[in-house]
């Protein structure tokens, strides 16, 4: 009786009727995430269809020690994240060897981003600019203590016409309630796996991505503890 009851919901429109009627929506709807998964489209779609070539470019608004490198690493995860993810074949990203050879050419100073991408080794049809306008990793106030903040201005623009595309501010801390704690080596180790978060949350702007997994950050991998 349960096998023949189960195949005559599924099967018949009557039923189904009837089990709407009955108050019993959410089952359906259960039924219809599982269905559609968690796969969360890009706010902006401008990548996802045509032919086209795209630059990434951080650069730092701050002179600040934590900074260090992160404008640098933050692009080269932004730019393989939307190579990994972008579902558009004719999409082409520009290696990142490339960019980063231009911007120590002109020591990291450019007008705008538009230059870089215009740039006749880049030949970029599209320039994602990242502006790194905040970026700490660690309480002020104790070595013992991580929380990473950042804050970035995110524009896709046309490089042949100048047009801003798309423009998006992200202020990002994560742990996004509690700082972590931990000993020896706590900086070094936190560092990789927030600017992985960053870089997580800039690409997703662009591309299709699981709800579930972005911006996910996992203490326990990196031998730390949860200040409660």
């Amino acid at each position: 009786m349960k096998n023949h009851f189960s195949f005559s919901l599924v099967h018949s429109p009557f039923i189904l009727s009837l089990v709407l009627f009955a108050g019993c929506q959410s089952v359906l709807l259960t039924a219809l995430v599982l269905v559609k998964g968690t796969d969360e489209p890009p706010k902006y779609s401008i990548l996802l269809k045509g032919e086209k070539r795209v630059a990434v470019v951080a650069r730092s608004m701050i002179p600040a020690y934590e900074l260090q490198g992160a404008p640098r690493e933050v692009a080269r995860q932004v730019a393989q994240s939307l190579d990994d993810n972008t579902r558009n074949k004719k999409l082409h990203i520009v290696e990142q060897s490339k960019v980063e050879s231009w911007l120590d050419n002109c020591n990291h100073v450019f007008e705008s981003f538009t230059e870089v991408g215009q740039d006749k080794t880049i030949n970029a049809d599209i320039v994602i600019g990242i502006d790194i306008a905040g970026f700490q990793i660690r309480d002020p106030q104790s070595a013992y203590l991580v929380q990473g903040k950042c804050s970035v201005n995110v524009k896709a623009i046309d490089c042949k016409t100048g047009q801003v595309l798309a423009s998006e501010t992200l202020n990002i801390t994560d742990p996004p309630n509690i700082p972590l704690q931990g000993g020896v080596g706590l900086e070094a180790a936190f560092r990789p796996q927030f600017i992985g978060v960053v870089a997580q949350r800039i690409a997703a702007l662009f591309h299709h991505y699981d709800k579930k997994k972005i911006n996910r950050f996992d203490a326990d991998n990196l031998d730390m503890t949860r200040i409660e």
